[in-house]
């Protein structure tokens, strides 16, 4: 009772927050007037003075001021005149408003300002852009299709290069060459992933530091902000690389998943077919009705989205009975009815934890022979039960263990091909989650629509064999698996920025998570003219037929006036089943979805004219004005009308935004079915309502009012905040791999950019030499005793040289540092003797390759072992431990073997890397080695093959002896690319070890987690 008073009579933070502004904006109105009298060439030279003034110590809060009246008395300048971009002149007609110079300083300071639709926001960027950009760093402004990112550096761009600031743009597949050129401007506009991706291929795949092409990560501006950081923050930008071999078996389980797949729906169908009939004639408290009941709770459990389903659960009283028998069901005090209902099905079907998982029928039904075949089996019973058979030699055990791992993972690899399938046919709808389309050379490829835009992402894929299950359904061609080369979270890769700002039309409701995550303050920008645009409550219907058939009535109705209408459908399926409804009644219109996207530009600019009806997914709801002529105006604007709610309010509001625009008349309502997916799988109270809308109303009667708007919200309250805590559970694991992806980012950055890296080569030669004179010990300081054997072994493995260490006696205790640094001083003779024979202007090239192939092999490696143990941690929650905790524990310790095996291989590549044959050659029998061993010969096989590749015409110059003795010959290999194409290291595979046998090292893992 009190706050409301209270905001009532002192206002809200935010409206005290635009009173505080309102002297600033005074000023720099004030300054504006003062620049009118300079000459066009006194307001150009403020950029130099301003740049000038920096550099004597100047702030840039210092010139905020006078920076942002320099930028609106430019644009006051070019009012009138004809600016040119993407190829269409249009007359400049825009000066900053108060409120956009309000929204500029939020911006400048750090903070979100949330601008509704026509306010500007594209102008409002451009002063702290020039603001900041005085201080001589690359700033960035960050978009969300390259389309605007084009379309602002151009039109926007006029200002700045008015002001004698460069601008560039970065497009997607543009060359390296003409990237780094566009970093090196004042301004660079691009997209989030653009950015992100150059950001790892910079840090993690450059070769050189020419190969760079970021500057700095100075100051960002993010276009739709929610978009991105909310949206877009679940999935996180990857650069993967084909494997070298594929083990995918989607195309062999895909017949048999079918086959079970028709099984099911052929058992929901008469389940269901039966659970009608019993239902016209069983009273409500009879064994008949609970049995029908039942069956309905089968069939939501094996086929949820089943249409007889939906139409069933209209009657309220069934649903309440449904609700009720399925928390009978899920209770712990009745596993055995749930284990029944499983049993009668072939799979399992969890619609909201959008999981599936194959019954004990099903895995007979598909090995009627062995039904076992699909059964996983308990792999520490079968440890135990090798370890305690007393007929099984050392070495058996060994052999026999080896073969229960392969056994074991074989089959989790089948049953998660298997559960990829039954995800890819029950839960993932063409049309709705994704679309078959052909690509450039003709193909049909299966290309993700993306739930929130609308839009067609060609080159993403799902992750985990999900798209390659949906290849195999959709009988296209399946792509081999990918690795992961590089990766980032959205979250962290704008966490990396020195200053961050942003804005949007839609970001209040998300204002805690930018708060928490991003520390980053959501401020209500007022409109430059009110906003008189009529939001009608929501029409909820019973039925998704009576939802169509009244948004069709409406649509005549108002198109009859001649307004135009704006209709917003969620999925692709929406906007072309109401498409054929409209063409059904013969009434013209335009359709803008991922089918269609290359006409968007013409569609959007259309849609504000007389009469028009335009059918579009979210897509058109950003980065784009529907502007309106005057006879528009006239009869009252643009008609926005909802197809649905979509899961998050954001997007509702996006949708409502798109009319009335400064101050323009318009209106908006949506229309909503209790068979949507948002209240069929998250609504609270529908059968209460359903109760009251039974009650003498037909399928083309709607229920309007609060509640009904209540329980919408709620819904979607849910959905955000399920969606706040995948984001937030991402990140939380992201962060433990952004502390090492700092160290090994900056160790590599190091090594790129240093002007002499054999400083840094020796840093790590003498380091690692001390620590493993230090693990050969025991002892304490001062009284060391050094195993010479183990040390020797080392040595001899590491360095193909001689170490004279007679002058220790190993049979007392010896200090380390005096050992050490024999050692190192034999190393670097002979590291120099090897150099002597290489060509002086390619050492400083071949002494960054000696550590960048290294820590690039390791680190991919080290990246599938992290993305295994975050899948094998999610089981630590059946021994009541949080998974969280043991991946920080774990990875943390696979981190510190990371660091050492980095150094170890850094240094077995000093001797065993040479920029050409010759000098391989002039090394081997210039460097004195203690007896004939297996290495030499190693070596003298390994000069053969060099002289076999360069007889092929291949060029040996540059590469590691160890991945030229890898080399065989490989099938071709495909790229599939989340990201454009990168240059993928040779991975080296040791024969003598197989990958699920225990590590040589003593670890305790995996060889393939642990130095595999």
């Amino acid at each position: 009772m009190i706050a409301p008073l209270l905001k009532k009579l002192f206002g809200s933070s935010n409206e005290r927050f635009v009173k505080r502004m309102q002297p600033l904006v005074d000023a720099i109105n004030a300054k504006e007037k003062e620049y009118q009298s300079l000459s066009e060439d006194q307001l150009k030279g403020k950029t130099q003075e301003f740049r000038d003034r920096l550099a004597k110590g100047e702030t840039l809060d210092d010139l905020k001021i006078e920076a942002f009246a320099t930028v609106k008395n430019a644009c006051r300048r070019l009012y009138g005149q004809e600016v040119t971009y993407m190829d269409k002149t249009e007359v400049w007609s825009m000066i900053p408003f108060d409120v956009q110079l309000i929204g500029g300083m939020v911006i400048h300071d750090g903070g979100i300002s949330e601008m509704m639709t026509g306010e500007g926001k594209t102008l409002t960027a451009s002063l702290p852009l020039y603001l900041n950009a005085l201080s001589g760093k690359n700033c960035q402004l960050v978009t969300t299709n390259d389309y605007l990112a084009k379309r602002d550096s151009e039109w926007i761009g006029t200002i700045f290069r008015y002001l004698g600031l460069t601008v560039g743009c970065i497009q997607s597949m543009m060359p390296p060459d003409i990237r780094g050129q566009q970093y090196k401007c004042d301004i660079t506009y691009g997209t989030n992933s653009e950015f992100g991706f150059d950001y790892l291929r910079d840090m993690g795949m450059a070769m050189s530091k020419e190969e760079l092409v970021q500057r700095d990560h100075f100051f960002v501006i993010i276009d739709e902000i929610d978009s991105i950081l909310i949206d877009e923050a679940r999935t996180p930008l990857i650069i993967s690389g084909p494997v070298a071999q594929s083990t995918h078996q989607f195309d062999k389980f895909n017949p048999h998943v079918n086959r079970v797949y028709k099984q099911q729906v052929e058992i929901c169908n008469k389940l269901i077919a039966d659970a009608r009939e019993k239902l016209k004639s069983a009273a409500k408290d009879s064994d008949e009705f609970d049995e029908a009941i039942f069956d309905i709770c089968k069939v939501r459990m094996g086929m949820p989205r089943n249409n007889q389903v939906i139409r069933i659960l209209e009657d309220p009283d069934v649903r309440r009975a449904v609700e009720k028998k399925e928390l009978f069901i899920n209770s712990d005090a009745n596993k055995s009815v749930l284990q029944e209902v499983k049993n009668e099905l072939y799979f399992v079907i969890n619609e909201r934890q959008n999981d599936a998982d194959l019954s004990d029928q099903g895995r007979s039904y598909m090995s009627p022979n062995d039904p076992d075949a699909y059964v996983i089996p308990d792999i520490l019973e079968l440890m135990q039960e090798i370890d305690s058979n007393e007929a099984y030699e050392d070495v058996e055990k060994i052999e026999k263990k080896r073969e229960a791992q392969d056994q074991y993972e074989q089959k989790i690899e089948e049953m998660h091909n298997i559960s990829q399938l039954l995800k890819a046919y029950c839960l993932y709808i063409k049309d709705i989650h994704y679309i078959v389309a052909p690509d450039d050379n003709g193909e049909d490829r299966v290309v993700i629509v993306d739930e929130n835009t609308g839009r067609a992402m060609a080159g993403r894929r799902f992750s985990e064999g999900l798209h390659q299950a949906l290849e195999a359904k959709e009988n296209v061609r399946i792509e081999r698996e990918t690795q992961t080369l590089a990766t980032i979270t959205i979250q962290n890769y704008f966490r990396l920025y020195d200053k961050l700002g942003g804005m949007t039309g839609t970001a209040v409701t998300e204002a805690k998570e930018f708060k928490d995550i991003y520390e980053l303050d959501v401020l209500e920008v007022p409109t430059n003219r009110p906003c008189i645009r009529k939001d009608v409550d929501d029409r909820v219907f019973v039925t998704m037929k009576g939802k169509y058939k009244a948004i069709i009535n409406e649509v005549k109705e108002v198109n009859g006036i001649g307004r135009p209408i704006l209709i917003g459908t969620p999925t692709v399926e929406v906007s072309e089943i109401l498409s054929r409804f409209l063409r059904m009644e013969k009434i013209p219109h335009r359709v803008l979805n991922a089918r269609r996207h290359q006409e968007e530009a013409e569609i959007i600019a259309n849609a504000g004219q007389r009469g028009a009806i335009t059918i579009a997914t979210n897509m058109a709801g950003r980065g784009t004005d529907i502007k309106l002529t005057e006879e528009v105006v006239e009869l009252g604007g643009l008609h926005v009308l909802g197809a649905t709610r979509h899961d998050s309010r954001r997007i509702d509001r996006q949708l409502r935004g798109r009319c009335s625009r400064q101050g323009d008349p318009g209106s908006s309502v949506f229309y909503v079915s209790f068979e949507d997916d948002l209240l069929r799988l998250f609504a609270d109270r529908m059968t209460g309502i359903l109760d009251r809308m039974k009650m003498g109303m037909d399928e083309d009667e709607s229920i309007e009012g609060r509640m009904a708007t209540m329980m919408i919200e709620n819904a979607q309250k849910k959905v955000e905040n399920q969606n706040f805590m995948i984001r937030k559970r991402t990140l939380e694991y992201d962060d433990v791999m952004n502390k090492q992806r700092e160290i090994i980012y900056e160790l590599r950055k190091d090594i790129l950019v240093s002007d002499d890296p054999k400083i840094r080569l020796y840093d790590i030669l003498n380091n690692t030499i001390e620590d493993q004179v230090e693990v050969f010990s025991t002892g304490r300081r001062g009284a060391y005793r050094v195993d010479k054997e183990k040390l020797e072994q080392w040595l001899g493995t590491t360095f193909p040289l001689d170490f004279d260490l007679n002058g220790f006696d190993f049979e007392q205790p010896i200090e380390i540092a005096p050992l050490a640094d024999v050692i190192i001083k034999r190393v670097v003779s002979g590291y120099e003797e090897k150099e002597s024979h290489e060509d002086p202007a390619q050492i400083q090239y071949l002494e960054r390759n000696i550590m960048l192939s290294a820590l690039d092999e390791l680190w991919i490696k080290h990246l599938r072992a992290m993305d295994s143990l975050r899948q094998n941690v999610q089981f630590a929650g059946i021994a009541q431990k949080d998974p969280l905790i043991e991946y920080k524990q774990q990875a943390f310790q696979l981190f510190a073997e990371l660091e050492d095996n980095i150094s170890q291989q850094i240094l077995s590549n000093m001797f065993r890397t040479a920029v050409s044959l010759e000098s391989i050659e002039e090394m081997l029998h210039n460097i004195p080695m203690t007896e004939q061993s297996a290495q030499d010969v190693e070596f003298e096989n390994l000069i053969q093959q060099l002289k076999l590749l360069q007889q092929q015409g291949l060029d040996p110059e540059g590469v590691s002896i160890d991945d030229m003795m890898q080399m065989e010959a490989q099938p071709e290999e495909q790229e599939i690319i989340e990201a454009p194409p990168v240059r993928k290291p040779i991975e080296r595979e040791t024969p003598k070890v197989r990958p699920n046998d225990p590590c040589p090292c003593g670890s305790g893992k995996k060889y393939k987690v642990c130095h595999g």
